[in-house]
């Protein structure tokens, strides 16, 4: 809605011959694409994650221990709590996942 008073003034201040420069018509309409990004972005990052992305918060069984462990350096992660469904990156790769059942 502002940008659309904005091309309407501008083109409005062409035709009665204002001699404005184009400094004055381009910098509101910049100013206002950029508000309108960062509040866009802002908006993502409080919200979190992408569209469509499914939290998925669920507990490790008891009787099992998850481990994910980088191929190249050798690297271990123990896994608690299962925040989402695709193994975590270490050396860039994705970490391979080793489930040990635990004896009760």
């Amino acid at each position: 809605m502002r940008v659309v008073v904005a091309v309407v003034l501008a083109a409005a201040a062409v035709v009665v011959g204002v001699n404005w420069g184009w400094k004055w018509v381009l910098a509101p309409l910049l100013g206002l694409g950029i508000l309108a990004w960062s509040r866009a972005t802002l908006r993502g990052m409080v919200q979190g994650g992408a569209p469509g992305e499914a939290d998925v918060a669920a507990p490790v069984a008891d009787n099992e221990r998850t481990l994910y462990w980088c191929e190249q350096c050798g690297a271990e992660l123990l896994l608690t709590i299962r925040g989402a469904a695709t193994p975590p990156r270490h050396c860039g790769e994705r970490m391979h996942e080793r489930v040990e059942l635990l004896g009760d």
